[in-house]
């Protein structure tokens, strides 16, 4: 009965992965309802549970074994069968392979199903893109939707894309129609200023906080039907032209439906690639891209307080239009707010058209690439269908407003507040902020998402690899995802290479930007762990691990080591420049740091190319010069009668004189000087007599030796005339 319950995978598939997830949800519950710790108790007690426990896991590494031997081959990882709990703790490695293979994998086809990646047998075709591919049905297939070789449009673009860090947006609007203060109403000196300019304040700011809406806004009305989708078309708008048409024509309505689609994976900012306006009877797109620098002139109906603007979930919308065109848009009105304050189950475009429209709204194309041209015919089906019913969603939604408002029509004047609220914001850059990490593009919010423990050398590579992705994708416009996806961030944090092969190891497949500058990560990896252990002033006892959460919140630390470290040496290299000369530069500039310029021995240090043998030469001369020698005792000192020639006579070593007892001058007779004399003549080793002693010949020189027997027998006598003894000596 079991069996025949479970759907059958190929022909319900959505059935059986429900049914899936069921089973391994309740399974994950039931062994989590028992603490792993106390499974050996357990055990103990109960025979018959051991047993069971022994044939699910079996059962269980079988099954794990199959699934991941399925698996390995599809992405060529290596992998051996586990069979016990020791490989399962020493080969893990091997299962964490072949996952990453399967991650990899459905990232490159997600991206290839966005349109992010480019098919590697058109990777170097300069045509015109293909974009489309027609199933036997007439519909376009999903995966396909990419352009493989398309040109940027930001290149194209007149004005200047400006991504720095440090300067404010600068708004474009030039004209304010409709207005009730000047443009410069609310601007400051300060605001101008060139040394620290600020952003400016909302140029229609005044006109929304003073808006009187129209009486026909709160008349409960009979909604006007929408014109037949499949029996009549849109207008394509990407010249002056018909521009001009199509204002003539927003002139004389009264609610105009905005929607836009927008481009931001090869854009660091992004921007808006197409515009869809709808009056009651008449739907237009705008070729954005084409029409860029003129659009601006929309300002005439955007801003009209008369004219009801639609739209839904026009938070984004708000901000692109201002960054892009310099529209901004007096009297709003969002569904989104109405769907809140109607208390919808969902809140979501694709709900309403099917509660009031009875349309299934089709959002496969909402990720695609809309820099496409000329636009697939089903991709301008989905454009055209956000904006063609919301006309009269409107009138459906306000009427219900209307009717369960209170008094003074509470709810619709609530929707409307809402709405123009969010209309009265205005676009601001996003800022980097190395140091606190906040930010919709800082390292902060991605710790606290993904959740990973690191050590402190893992941290500080993080935030240094975060911030170089962020600095290169200002630099070539293009977003931090195109630059560095953020799971090989990750890999690159967990594994910290300083090689380039190695930090191209990590990523698979390797970004461009990243093979790129794989030798300049590896540098600030080296130089971010470096800094870590040169510049750590923590306590000694304190963990290793940091903790994600504790990071990104910047919980302060409980104990600090108040013992004094060295300074940190200074790395100002910059890792984008591999210059020989500079590096070395670099180098002896850290090595100064850690070594004095003097030497007692070897004198001052210098950087002139010397001759070495020279060098050494006179080192060798100068050791020469301070050695002294002395012999350890009295007893090796030779006695010679007459010098032998070719001795050499050797410097008398300097004693200082004790002092006598009592001051009796001594004359020294010519013997004892020339006794004292010979005793300090040396004779060399070769000229010496060690054999047997023979008799001395005539004139030939005695050498005597004071032995050890006559030193004891004279020690006494010695002792007695201790004083007239010093004074001969």
């Amino acid at each position: 009965m079991a069996s025949t319950s479970v759907p059958d995978p190929k022909s319900q598939f959505k059935e059986y992965q429900e049914s899936l997830f069921k089973s391994l949800v309740a399974a994950t519950n039931a062994a989590n309802a028992l603490p792993s710790d106390d499974l050996g108790f357990y055990r103990s007690l109960d025979r018959q549970f051991a047993k069971d426990l022994d044939t699910c896991g079996s059962r269980l590494l079988t099954v794990a074994n199959n699934v991941v031997q399925h698996c390995s081959g599809d992405t060529g990882a290596e992998f051996t069968s586990v069979d016990d709990v020791d490989d399962a703790t020493f080969r893990f490695n091997n299962v964490i392979d072949v996952v990453d293979g399967l991650l990899e994998k459905a990232d490159m086809y997600l991206d290839e199903m966005r349109g992010r990646t480019r098919k590697v047998e058109n990777e170097h075709k300069q045509d015109a893109p293909e974009v489309t591919q027609v199933s036997a049905k007439g519909k376009l297939e999903y995966k396909l939707l990419h352009a493989n070789n398309i040109a940027r449009p930001q290149l194209q673009f007149k004005d200047r894309v400006d991504n720095s860090n440090k300067t404010p947006f600068i708004r474009k609007i030039k004209v304010k129609p409709h207005a009730k203060v000047p443009l410069d109403y609310g601007v400051t000196p300060d605001m101008l200023s060139d040394e620290a300019p600020r952003s400016l304040p909302h140029p229609y700011e005044y006109e929304i906080e003073h808006l009187e809406y129209p009486d026909f806004m709160f008349e409960d009305k009979e909604p006007i039907m929408y014109e037949p989708f499949d029996t009549t078309s849109a207008i394509w708008v990407d010249n002056d032209e018909q521009l001009e048409e199509m204002m003539k024509d927003l002139a004389t309505a009264r609610e105009i439906a905005i929607d836009l689609e927008h481009h931001n994976y090869r854009s660091y900012q992004g921007f808006t690639c197409l515009m869809q306006i709808s009056t009651r009877d008449q739907d237009y797109i705008v070729d954005t891209l084409v029409l860029r620098d003129r659009l601006w002139q929309l300002n005439e109906h955007f801003a009209n307080p008369n004219i009801v603007k639609v739209l839904h979930g026009a938070e984004s919308d708000i901000n692109w239009l201002q960054r892009d065109f310099g529209l901004y848009i007096v009297n709003m009105f969002d569904t989104y707010f109405a769907t809140k304050l109607l208390e919808f189950p969902q809140h979501s475009l694709a709900f309403l058209l099917k509660k009031y429209c009875s349309v299934d709204a089709d959002k496969k194309y909402q990720l695609a690439d809309w820099r496409i041209r000329p636009l697939p015919e089903e991709m301008l089906k989905y454009a055209r269908s956000d904006t063609h019913y919301l006309l009269y969603i409107y009138d459906r939604v306000r009427n219900e407003l209307i009717g369960r408002s209170v008094a003074n029509y509470n709810l619709l004047r609530a929707a409307l507040q809402r709405s123009n609220a969010l209309a009265a914001t205005k676009y601001e850059k996003i800022v980097y902020d190395a140091e606190t990490g906040s930010g919709p593009f800082g390292w902060k919010g991605l710790l606290i998402k993904w959740k990973h423990p690191m050590t402190e050398q893992q941290l500080a590579v993080y935030k240094a690899i975060h911030q170089w992705r962020d600095v290169i994708a200002r630099q070539e416009d293009e977003s931090t995802n195109y630059v560095l996806p953020n799971h090989m961030l990750f890999a690159l944090v967990e594994r910290m290479p300083t090689e380039s092969a190695s930090v191209i190891g990590c990523c698979n497949p390797c970004p461009p930007l990243v093979r790129m500058n794989a030798q300049a990560i590896g540098l600030l990896v080296q130089r971010a762990k470096m800094d870590v252990l040169f510049g750590n002033t923590t306590a000694s006892s304190s963990p290793t691990q940091t903790n994600s959460d504790d990071a990104a919140t910047n919980s302060p630390v409980k104990s600090v080591n108040k013992t004094k470290t060295k300074k940190p040496l200074e790395r100002n290299l910059d890792p984008s420049v591999f210059d020989v000369v500079k590096v070395q530069e670099a180098r002896m500039q850290e090595a100064s740091q850690l070594s004095k310029s003097t030497s007692s021995l070897f004198g001052v240090a210098s950087i002139m190319d010397v001759d070495e043998d020279e060098q050494d030469r006179a080192i060798a001369e100068r050791i020469r010069s301070t050695l002294k020698l002395t012999l350890p005792f009295e007893g090796l000192k030779v006695k010679v009668a007459t010098p032998t020639p070719g001795a050499v006579k050797q410097e008398p070593v300097e004693e200082k004189p004790k002092a006598p007892a009592v001051e009796t001058p001594v004359t020294e007779s010519p013997s004892t000087s020339v006794k004292k004399e010979e005793e300090m003549l040396y004779v060399p080793s070769e000229e010496r007599n060690t054999k047997k002693r023979s008799a001395p010949s005539e004139g030939e020189p005695i050498v005597l030796r004071e032995s050890m027997r006559k030193k004891k027998k004279n020690k006494n006598k010695k002792k007695n005339n201790n004083p007239q003894q010093q004074q001969q000596q």
